[in-house]
C-alpha cells in the first residue's frame, strides 16, 4: 500500500520493486493490493455488508502503514524484508477483501481525486483521495419577536422556527431577532426583508431589504460574512453594524469593529468604515465618491439600543431551545426583563430557567419594577403589564424609603442575627456586614429581598430568614439598598 500510495521512501521503492520483479508470488500480491484499493468505494456502497469492510480496511492500513511508521526511519538497510513480509500479510487480507468484492459482480471503482483528476501511480491504478467535506450548516433560533413577522410567507408563531440557509424572513409593524452562534445574531427591523441565500459555517451570505442590524463575533480566516444591499456588498468579520437599503441609497453604520463596502461581485476599490463610524452611498454614485463621517451621539444611542438581542450560553440552537423558554410580555408599556430593555410589549422572549425581573417604564419613562416571574424549561411564562405604570415624586419617594428604612432597622430581631453568625465569630472572624435590596409595597408586604454578601450557603440563609420576618404596616411604597452590619 505505501509503494502504491507513493508513500515508500525512494531506496525502500527501489528494493520492493526489484523483488516484485523477480518474486511472481509478491508481484501477484502487489496487483491484489492495488485492486482492492479501488474496490473500496463500492464495497462501502454494497447495501447490508455482513463483513466490516471500513474495519478490514483500517486493519490494512494499520500492517502496512502504521507499522512502518513506528519503526525508526533510520532502521538497517538489511532490515527492509522483515518489513515486506508484515505487507505481505496485510496484502494477503487485503487480497481476500478483493475477492469477496469479486463475487458481487461489481467492478472496481475508478474514484476521481480532489482536484476532480484520478492520481495514478507506477502500478496503473488509481489512489482514493478523501473528497472535502461539505460546510456544517447554521441554524439560528429566535431569541426575541414581536408584532408582525412572517417566515416564507407564513404568519403565526414563529418563535419555534429553526432559521436555516433558504429561509425569508419579513416583518410589518414588528421586528425579529434571531441568534446563531455565541455573540453573533441578527435583528430585522420593521417593515424590512432579510433572506438566508447562504447560512453555514464557512460562508453566511444576507440580501436585505431595509434595516438589518447585526452582530459578529469573530471568525475564522477561511470564513466569510457577506450582507447584499442591492448593488452594493457589505463584508465583515467581527462587528455590530446596521445595514439599511431602500430605493434611494445604502447606509452602512458601524458601531464597533470594521466593515467593507464595496459594489456587487468588486474585488476591488473597497472602503472600509470603523467603529463609531457611517457611510451613505446614493444609488447613482460609486462607493469610492462618498465621504465616510463620525456618528452623532443620537446616532450612536441607536445602535445601541438595537444591538440584537442574545443568550450568553450559546451551544447550539438545539441544546438552547431544550433548555430555554420563552417568556411572553403582555401589555402596552415599555419593558426591561433583568435590566434589559425590549421595547413596547406585547413581545416573547427567550430565557433561561430561574427567577426574573419585571419592570415597565412609567409616564415619565423611568422604569420601575414590577415583580418577578419564575421560568421553567420548555413551559411559556406570561407577564401581564399593568396598563398605568405610575411613579410618586422624587420629594415623596426619599421620604417613604426613609421611613421604610428605619421600620426595617427597628424590626430586625438581633438576637436572631447573632445566632446566624455565631459560628463565625467564634472562630475570631469579624461576620462583617450584608448588601440588602427590597421592596415594599402599601400594603406592608415585601415585593423581594435580595442579600449580597460573601458569608456561607447557609449563613446567608439564616440572616435572610431574619430580615424576610420583619414586619412592616401599611405606609408608602419603595424600594431601596440598605447596608446591615452584623
Amino acid at each position: 500500500m505505501e509503494l502504491l500510495a507513493g508513500r515508500a521512501r525512494p531506496t525502500e521503492r527501489r528494493k520492493l520493486e526489484l523483488h516484485a520483479a523477480r518474486c511472481p508470488a509478491c508481484a501477484a500480491t502487489r496487483d491484489r493490493i492495488a485492486r482492492a484499493s479501488a474496490s473500496f468505494p463500492t464495497l462501502r456502497a454494497t447495501s447490508a455488508p455482513e463483513l466490516p469492510w471500513d474495519s478490514i480496511r483500517a486493519r490494512v492500513h494499520w500492517a502496512v502503514s502504521s507499522g512502518k511508521r513506528a519503526s525508526d526511519r533510520s532502521m538497517p538497510t538489511r532490515t527492509w524484508r522483515p518489513w515486506l513480509a508484515i505487507g505481505l500479510a496485510g496484502a494477503a487480507t487485503a487480497g481476500a477483501v478483493a475477492l469477496i468484492a469479486s463475487r458481487t459482480g461489481t467492478p472496481p471503482a475508478m474514484v476521481a481525486t480532489t482536484a476532480g483528476a484520478p492520481a495514478v501511480v507506477d502500478a496503473g491504478v488509481a489512489i482514493v483521495a478523501p473528497r472535502p467535506l461539505a460546510p456544517a450548516p447554521l441554524v439560528g433560533l429566535v431569541s426575541r419577536v414581536g408584532g408582525d413577522v412572517m417566515i416564507d410567507g407564513l404568519r403565526g408563531d414563529v418563535f419555534d422556527r429553526r432559521l436555516v440557509a433558504g429561509d425569508v424572513i419579513a416583518t410589518g409593524e414588528g421586528r425579529i431577532d434571531i441568534q446563531f452562534g455565541d455573540a453573533s445574531a441578527i435583528q430585522l427591523a420593521p417593515r424590512s426583508t432579510l433572506e438566508l441565500r447562504r447560512f453555514d459555517a464557512q460562508h453566511v451570505e444576507l440580501v436585505v431589504e431595509g434595516i438589518v442590524d447585526i452582530e459578529v463575533g469573530p471568525r475564522a480566516a477561511d470564513q466569510r460574512f457577506i450582507v447584499h444591499a442591492g448593488t452594493r456588498d457589505v463584508e465583515v468579520r467581527g462587528t455590530q453594524f446596521r445595514v439599511a437599503h431602500d430605493g434611494a441609497s445604502t447606509t452602512v453604520a458601524c458601531r464597533h469593529g470594521v466593515v467593507a463596502v464595496r459594489e456587487h461581485a468588486a474585488i476591488t476599490s473597497a472602503i472600509e468604515v470603523r467603529g463609531a463610524h457611517r457611510v451613505t452611498v446614493p444609488i447613482a454614485k460609486p462607493v469610492g465618491e462618498v465621504p465616510i463621517v463620525a456618528l452623532t451621539t443620537d446616532e450612536l444611542e441607536t445602535l445601541v439600543a438595537a444591538t440584537p438581542y442574545t443568550l450568553p450560553v450559546w451551544s447550539d440552537a438545539s441544546t438552547l431551545a431544550r433548555e430555554s423558554a420563552p417568556l411572553e410580555l403582555r401589555g402596552t408599556r415599555d419593558l426591561r426583563v433583568d435590566g434589559i430593555e425590549h421595547g413596547v410589549a406585547p413581545v416573547r422572549v427567550r430565557v433561561m430557567p430561574g427567577r426574573h425581573t419585571i419592570e415597565a417604564a412609567d409616564r415619565e419613562g423611568r422604569f420601575r419594577r414590577l415583580g418577578f416571574v419564575d421560568i421553567t424549561p420548555g413551559a411559556v411564562a406570561t407577564y401581564t403589564v399593568p396598563a398605568l405604570v405610575t411613579l410618586p415624586p422624587t420629594r415623596d419617594l426619599a421620604e417613604a424609603v426613609r421611613q421604610r428604612r428605619e421600620q426595617l432597622r427597628v424590626g430586625i430581631d438581633r438576637v436572631r442575627l447573632a445566632r446566624c453568625t455565631r459560628a463565625i465569630t467564634k472562630s475570631g472572624v469579624a461576620a462583617g456586614s450584608v448588601e440588602v435590596e427590597l421592596s415594599v409595597d402599601a400594603t406592608g408586604a415585601v415585593g423581594f429581598l435580595n442579600i449580597d454578601s460573601d458569608l456561607p450557603a447557609t449563613t446567608a440563609a439564616c440572616v435572610r430568614n431574619v430580615l424576610v420576618d420583619v414586619s412592616f404596616g401599611p405606609g408608602a411604597t419603595a424600594t431601596w439598598r440598605e447596608r446591615i452590619d452584623l
